[in-house]
């Protein structure tokens, strides 16, 4: 998905803000976003320099009515600014090339886009509110309001260019779904075969064949997966390390999340959560508890989703997040879930950029949950520290439970399989 294929999407968005245009720039990698807004990057040379690209509201300087304009026109009018000595490398009939080679004609350049007088929307966040989006740097901010633009935040814009999913991504998912469900089963029993037989296993250990089994399977993924046995459960990023993980022993306490996608252009990542009980002795009450507001929790999320829906609102990432976690802290564990509820799951990204998150934690997120954007869902409670442990009765755990939604017109679709008890592996 580029913007080309949301063309309209984008144009009005620019059309009801009142905006004059949409100004991305990269330096260095600094932006990545424009790349994927743009659908390709340089062919047949590398950049160095600081790159541009304009894409003009309809009827606005340099816009797809604006064809006379100072800006000239390519197809929509879109506006590609890099380097002089770089400027082959970007050459297509979709977009004008125009190049600066200094300061002074970089300025002179941002200045024909047409934007002093108007509103520009870069990849900018108010008091760095999504730092996600947050992607030019203050003293770009600086150039371009200097030359008489008012600068707002591009996010709506990136969501509705490059979030929202189309058919072939859905099915992608999908796929990746059940390969990633198939392997977080066989994990879930190779430790369980291991502890039954009194044989050694660790942390690492599994986590290393979940790692062979993406590979085996063809498929991409990033960072490590977490396999994580009692205390180290109630460490939300914990990562198992080669010869320092914990054993995995019985009447324990695993939590697994692993994540992985289809080794092809675009396709996005299945991401989930689950947790077990070695056994054979009964699950413990407290974490059967705990267990079970974290899974209301999570299916308040689709449930809040869905009425909206049915209503035909949009909500913002942050009320879906503020529901839920209302909801654990009226359970009492308010201070131990320290996270969002949910990120966003991009093209090629685990942690998407560009889409919503349900999020009123770690940030405040008010883009809207709409058909197309994907994202997981995975309120947790962490019982650590000195006030954790006692509440987990003396050992710290964690509790995760994660899935992934896509919404649509009518709710969340979640292709991702949906943990509902307790697994015992004992």
């Amino acid at each position: 998905m580029a913007y080309w294929d949301r063309r309209d999407a984008v144009q009005s968005a620019l059309a009801r803000q009142g905006w004059r245009g949409w100004l991305l720039m990269d330096f260095q990698g600094s932006n990545p976003l424009l790349w994927q807004v743009l659908g390709r990057g340089p062919e047949g040379g590398h950049l160095t320099r600081r790159t541009f690209l304009w894409i003009p509201a309809s009827g606005a300087a340099g816009g797809p009515e604006g064809a006379g304009s100072a800006a000239g026109a390519a197809g929509d009018g879109v506006v590609l600014l890099p380097h002089a000595i770089e400027g082959r490398a970007l050459s297509d009939p979709r977009w004008t090339v125009r190049t600066y080679s200094d300061g002074a004609s970089l300025r002179a350049a941002l200045t024909d886009l047409g934007i002093a007088g108007g509103t520009v929307a870069m990849e900018y966040s108010p008091l760095g509110e999504l730092p996600y989006v947050s992607r030019v740097d203050g003293g770009t901010l600086d150039l371009v309001r200097s030359l008489g633009a008012e600068v707002v935040s591009s996010a709506d814009l990136l969501q509705a260019a490059i979030a929202q999913w189309d058919a072939r991504q859905v099915a992608q998912h999908e796929r990746a779904a059940q390969l990633v469900d198939g392997v977080k089963n066989e994990a879930f029993a190779f430790a369980g075969q291991r502890v039954r037989a009194g044989a050694a296993v660790d942390e690492y250990e599994v986590a290393r064949r979940i790692q062979d089994r993406f590979v085996a399977l063809g498929m991409a993924t990033a960072y490590f997966p977490t396999v994580a046995v009692g205390p180290n459960s109630a460490n939300p990023h914990y990562e198992p390390v080669a010869g320092r993980s914990r054993p995995i022993g019985r009447d324990e306490w695993l939590l697994i999340d692993l994540w992985a996608r289809l080794d092809e252009p675009g396709a996005p990542f299945a991401d989930v959560t689950w947790v077990a009980w070695t056994g054979p002795s009964p699950v413990p009450e407290r974490i059967r508890h705990v267990f079970e507001v974290v899974r209301h929790g999570r299916d308040l999320a689709l449930t809040r989703l869905a009425a909206a829906a049915a209503a035909g609102t949009a909500p913002q990432g942050w009320e879906i997040d503020r529901a839920v976690r209302d909801y654990i802290a009226g359970a009492g564990y308010g201070p131990y879930f320290t996270h969002r509820t949910g990120h966003n799951l991009g093209p090629q990204e685990l942690h998407g950029s560009a889409g919503v998150c349900l999020d009123d934690f770690e940030t405040h997120d008010v883009r809207r949950v709409v058909p197309g954007v994907a994202f997981s869902v995975e309120p947790g409670v962490y019982l650590a520290g000195e006030a954790g442990a006692a509440l987990a009765g003396g050992t710290p755990f964690g509790v995760r439970l994660e899935l992934n939604a896509v919404m649509t017109a009518t709710g969340p679709e979640v292709y991702t399989p949906v943990q509902r008890e307790i697994i015992t592996l004992g």
